[in-house]
Parts: C-alpha cells; sequence; structure tokens
C-alpha cells in the first residue's frame, strides 16, 4: 500500500487531505505501520515472555528516569490494575525496581535495573532498525512533517492546539 502525498501542497489543496478516503488510506498505513514496528520486538519479547504492554512500560521506564507510577498511567492510558499486573512481572524478572524517593517517602519511582536496560535496548534497536530504514526513503522535511502530525495527535488527546 502506497501513500502519494506531494511536496510543497498548496493551502488550496490541503483540504483534500481532509477527505474520507484519503484520511482511512492514513489511518490504515498508519496500523499496518504499528504493526511492523511491534512485531519487529516480538522475538525479544517472547524470549522473556512479555507482551505489548511490558514493551511499552520498558521504553517509557528507559526513557523517563524515575517515572513515577501515576505518570507512567497517563502515558500509557491504562487501569491501575493492569498497570500493577504488569510491574509486578516486571519485577519479578529483574528487569525494573522501584523504590521509595528519599524526600517524599509516598512518591515511588520505578526505574530499570541492568538487566531491564538491555532488555529495552535490544527492543529499542528493533524499532530503531525499522525506522531509519524507513527513514532512508525520505527526505529530512519529510521526516519532520511526520514527526509534527504526530505531535499534532498527542494534543489532541491533551486539549491543546497543535502550535502550543
Amino acid at each position: 500500500m502506497a501513500l502519494h502525498f506531494s511536496k510543497g501542497t498548496s493551502a488550496a489543496e490541503a483540504h483534500l487531505y481532509l477527505r474520507e478516503a484519503p484520511m482511512r488510506q492514513t489511518f490504515e498505513a498508519f496500523m499496518l505501520a504499528w504493526r511492523v514496528l511491534t512485531e519487529a520486538c516480538e522475538p525479544v519479547l517472547a524470549e522473556y515472555g512479555l507482551g505489548r504492554a511490558h514493551h511499552r512500560i520498558l521504553f517509557f521506564v528507559g526513557s523517563y528516569t524515575d517515572i513515577t507510577p501515576s505518570i507512567l498511567l497517563k502515558r500509557l492510558g491504562i487501569t491501575k490494575q493492569s498497570l500493577g499486573r504488569a510491574l509486578g512481572e516486571l519485577k519479578a524478572q529483574h528487569l525494573l525496581e522501584q523504590v521509595h524517593d528519599k524526600q517524599d517517602r509516598r512518591r515511588k519511582p520505578i526505574r530499570l535495573t541492568a538487566k531491564g536496560r538491555d532488555v529495552e535496548a535490544r527492543l529499542f534497536a528493533s524499532v530503531r532498525a525499522v525506522m531509519t530504514q524507513s527513514y532512508r526513503h525520505v527526505d529530512g522535511s519529510q521526516v519532520e512533517g511526520f514527526r509534527s502530525v504526530l505531535a499534532a495527535l498527542m494534543s489532541v488527546e491533551d486539549g491543546k492546539s497543535p502550535h502550543q
């Protein structure tokens, strides 16, 4: 499936992207691209008996030093029960740890263990390989345009304008 978006689209033509057929094509491409990215990680996840929820947790914990469960819940959009179960499984495999904050004992930041950092790095290497291969087919302005669309999609959830 190939989407054909021309460079330098005029403002008069831009509204054509808002029609149903192009939107459906874009959403289909988004879903298929997500499948490719997640499938690239399956061998590493299978090695540890982990699923995609575990992968998402490892990614965010690896990306944000001492992330708290409440921030992780917001980022992932899952229930406390689901997060608790997945965190327990990751702790049992010694992939992450949770300790009390010395300044605020109520706060329990989560961090990767050395083993967790290794697993997360292997998972991200799989993602990076797929993305690098894809980025080689486009120029820098197209990559920035893609990132801008993703930022705009994320801002919809936050209720913000993409330009704020």
